[in-house]
């Protein structure tokens, strides 16, 4: 009785540690467009009256008018195509995941994995008994599944773009993005540890479906914030345990694949999180004012 109850506290505790993962890592910040610039319609400031401005006869402009009144602003078209900035992007996310950011992330990810791998035995011993709870977890497999994944961010990418939303494209942009990123860190781990499967299948270690799962929530976290975040870091939770109940990882794998995917998923989003603004002239009628304006990070 007193193992049970065990098995159960760490059960317990590995649901709460994934779930925790989708926290508030991040405000709800604005998605900027990846490697593209771009004008936000923000005002600033409203147009300032221009005091003693002379008139011309008629209500018609002067000469001084025409000289004080700034030309608008315009900005460079984006470079290359649309498939070589995507390209160029996914590139720049294998550079920038090399960072201390990343660091932590998989670092604090051993630390977790480490610290649940003295319970893999019994918690996969818990979870191979045929109950309601553990059939009822089993769909979470054909969620986290990278046929299902990447299907929804190329889909949330098509819709925002014919929709007109750019912050709904930027977002799935992103998806695809993070998904690459997490299925190919997720794999590089698998073959250089090669730990045997539950089942004794190989490429245990971390699970691919976690990574997954949690990359698309960390991604959708960063565009979106807690409300859009924690559906989804629900249901990479769910997955996660999923994947114990059919004996296809243990739970020291999904700790650590969940961790695999955010880091994936922060690097992706470093846009998101690292925007510049800039103040530049507008000119209103009668007068003159500012607008903020977000500007390219040019990386």
């Amino acid at each position: 009785m007193a193992l049970g109850m065990l098995r159960i506290r760490l059960l317990v505790t590995l649901a709460a540690t994934l779930v925790l993962l989708g926290g508030p890592v991040s405000g709800a910040a604005q998605p900027a467009g990846a490697g593209r610039p771009a004008n936000l319609a923000v005002s600033a400031a409203a147009g300032v009256q221009q005091a003693a401005s002379p008139v011309a006869p008629g209500g018609g402009e002067t000469p001084e008018d025409s000289v004080r009144q700034p030309a608008p602003t315009e900005t460079a078209p984006p470079k290359g195509s649309a498939a070589s900035r995507f390209f160029r992007d996914v590139g720049g996310d294998y550079k920038h995941y090399f960072s201390k950011e990343t660091g932590y992330w998989l670092t604090g990810g051993l630390a977790a994995a480490g610290y649940v791998h003295f319970a893999d035995e019994d918690i996969a011993e818990e979870m191979s008994e045929s109950s309601a709870t553990t059939r009822a977890l089993e769909g979470g497999d054909k969620y986290g599944n990278l046929t299902l994944q990447l299907p929804i961010a190329v889909g949330w990418w098509i819709v925002g773009h014919m929709a007109g939303s750019s912050r709904h494209a930027d977002a799935g942009r992103d998806l695809v993005r993070a998904q690459i990123s997490a299925a190919s860190w997720a794999y590089a781990w698998k073959y250089a540890v090669d730990r045997t499967r539950p089942n004794g299948d190989p490429r245990s270690f971390p699970s691919g479906h976690a990574a997954a799962t949690f990359a698309t929530a960390m991604t959708l976290q960063d565009h979106y914030g807690w409300k859009v975040g924690v559906p989804f870091f629900a249901a990479a939770t769910y997955t996660a345990i999923s994947r114990l109940t059919i004996d296809k990882h243990w739970a020291s794998d999904v700790t650590f694949g969940a961790f695999v995917g955010i880091a994936s998923a922060r690097t992706v989003t470093l846009h998101v999180r690292s925007e510049k603004f800039a103040l530049v002239p507008l000119a209103v009628p009668g007068g003159g004012g500012v607008a903020l304006t977000r500007v390219d990070r040019g990386d």
